[in-house]
């Protein structure tokens, strides 16, 4: 008989991905279409920075906890997790005050406009990382019922949260305030998620010192090359609209971004392939060895392969269209088509890629994944 339970997690971590992705397209497209362009791309700097520390807490947290905790027994599990957690706790405060002291000190140099940028960061990124914490925590699991339900409460208190700020005067909706509302609905997934992560986490016993230096040396020996490999890819998915600012300004970051944010239509699909499937391939190594997960990462390639290829094509063929619907006549006559579609056909790439990459996740092979993301990265930046 088919595992009808394997299927609705599966279905619940669906759920859960489109309502996270629903709520972030429609928050940065509001965003973009109701917010001056400055203001916007302000904001996008300040959105980018999120991501960064989302994706390094992930190399060095999330992905050893959903690799090297999958397979673990429940004692040893919630030992494991408890470390972690500690650990994260640490991460969180040391973000928040290296960027607070950047903001004081971006002030006391005559940058008001970028300090109060950074004071708005410190304030809303130790919540938005602990919500994503908590959220892929429970993908290891496969409790994706309960990441539905964290998530269903902070991205709805985001989505209008955004409408409002949306709707608000002009002059009255700032960078910094578009930050304060994401720290602000994540910090509703924090406290929700200290109650449902209670059965997974035990701290303190015998030897818990030495346990917890040990789970942090097992999770940075994991993720010191998965660190490098989400800066890249950070950089080659989001980071360069920096050096777009550095190089243009912060309205040109707005205009760029606006168009090429159409292509995140795809999240969904892509974000719960990458919140479930990297403990599920660690779970088939350890059962049946390489075989097993040669075997497995074959079946998830072929269940991959063509998923992202309506969105591809309609985004490559029709960008000019999809922007006119998206923005009106904002684009009229300008290379944002292009850009588009370009931006589109590197997402379907990435994507394909992508069961290779978890068989290597499985084998702890992260500075060959580090290697892989190298090269394309360094060919964008030299573009």
């Amino acid at each position: 008989m088919p595992d009808l339970s394997r299927h609705v997690r599966v279905g619940w971590a669906l759920a859960d991905q489109s309502v996270v992705s629903l709520a972030n397209f429609l928050t940065i497209y509001l965003f973009a279409r109701n917010l001056a362009p400055p203001v916007f791309g302000a904001f996008i700097l300040g959105y980018t920075g999120l991501v960064l520390l989302n994706n390094l807490q992930n190399a060095l947290l999330v992905q050893p906890h959903n690799v090297l905790g999958a397979p673990l027994p429940g004692p040893r599990y919630r030992r494991f997790t408890g470390a972690l957690v500690l650990a994260q706790l640490a991460l969180c405060a040391s973000a928040g005050a290296a960027l607070a002291a950047a903001g004081w000190l971006a002030v006391w140099l005559g940058a008001p406009a970028p300090g109060a940028l950074l004071q708005a960061l410190a304030a809303a990124a130790p919540f938005w990382m602990a919500q994503e914490f908590v959220r892929r925590v429970l993908y290891t699991r496969r409790r994706t019922l309960a990441a539905a339900l964290n998530d269903a409460a902070t991205y709805g208190l985001q989505l209008a949260g955004a409408v409002a700020l949306a709707l608000a005067p002009p002059g009255r909706a700032s960078a910094g305030a578009a930050l304060l509302l994401l720290g602000g609905s994540s910090l509703a997934g924090v406290l929700i998620g200290l109650w449902q992560l209670r059965p997974q986490v035990r701290f303190g016993g015998p030897g818990a010192l030495a346990r917890t230096a040990r789970v942090w040396r097992e999770a940075w020996d994991f993720g010191k090359w998965l660190l490098g490999q989400n800066a890249v890819g950070w950089f080659g998915a989001q980071g360069h609209a920096w050096v777009v600012g550095l190089l243009l300004g912060v309205e040109q970051v707005g205009l760029y971004r606006a168009a090429t944010h159409l292509v995140n239509v795809m999240n969904p699909l892509l974000q719960t392939s990458y919140s479930y499937l990297p403990a599920r391939g660690s779970v088939a190594f350890q059962r049946g060895g390489t075989q097993a997960l040669s075997r497995w990462v074959r079946r998830t390639q072929r269940l991959l392969a063509f998923a992202p290829l309506p969105f591809c094509v309609v985004l490559v063929g029709f960008p000019q269209q999809l922007l006119q619907l998206a923005y009106g006549a904002r684009y009229a006559g300008t290379a944002m088509p292009v850009v588009l579609a370009l931006a589109a056909v590197a997402s379907c790439i990435t994507f394909a890629k992508y069961p290779f990459d978890l068989g290597l996740l499985a084998l702890r092979s992260t500075r060959a994944i580090f290697y892989v993301y190298l090269i394309p990265v360094g060919l964008l930046l030299t573009s």
